[in-house]
Order: C-alpha cells, then structure tokens, then sequence
C-alpha cells in the first residue's frame, strides 16, 4: 500500500525520530537536499531494508515517482513508509515560490 504525503504537510508535521531519505544520486544530495535528509541513493537500495521498521520513514527523489515505487516495495515489507509527493522538485518551487 502506497503512502504519499505533501511536503509543506511532512514540513510542517515532522517529529525527531522520523528518518527522512534522499534517493538520488550523491552529487545531486551534494548540490541541496532537504534538511535532515540521509543520502541513500538508488545504487544502494539494500541499505533502505536496514532502516528501522519502528520509524517513520520519509522518501523522495527528483520528482517523488522512483521514490513512489520505492515506498510501495518498503511499504509491503512491514515498513512506516510514506512518499513526499512531486519530490525534491516541489520542495524547491516551494522555497522559490514556484519560480523553478
């Protein structure tokens, strides 16, 4: 089952404890991320199954699909797992004001 949350609402919302995942590349992880966020990115997938399952577990990606899909499969193997909906890309536009 595929969780996905907006990210103004994850922002706004989230508690110590939540463990927030950046999936994409290290250099794009090294060029901005959201705060907070550990770099696990896709060339390293097995790492997400040593995440604990008594968390709440954040994803995203560029664009919050490959992250969506990622979710699922973390989702079905008993995992607190939600999707921040439309990924990196939305939280940008949101700190921009939607100029990017």
């Amino acid at each position: 089952m595929k969780s996905e949350i907006d990210i103004a609402e994850y922002l706004a919302n989230r508690k110590d404890g939540d463990v927030l995942v950046d999936l994409r590349e290290k250099l794009m992880f090294g060029l901005g991320t959201i705060d907070g966020a550990v770099n696990i990115p896709l060339d390293e997938i097995g790492r997400l199954y040593e995440l604990p399952k008594d968390k709440n577990i954040y994803l995203f990606c560029q664009t919050g699909e490959v992250s969506g899909e990622i979710a699922e499969l973390l989702s079905d193997a008993g995992y607190n797992v939600w999707n921040l909906a439309g990924g990196y890309r939305k939280y940008i536009r949101g700190l921009s004001g939607g100029c990017v």
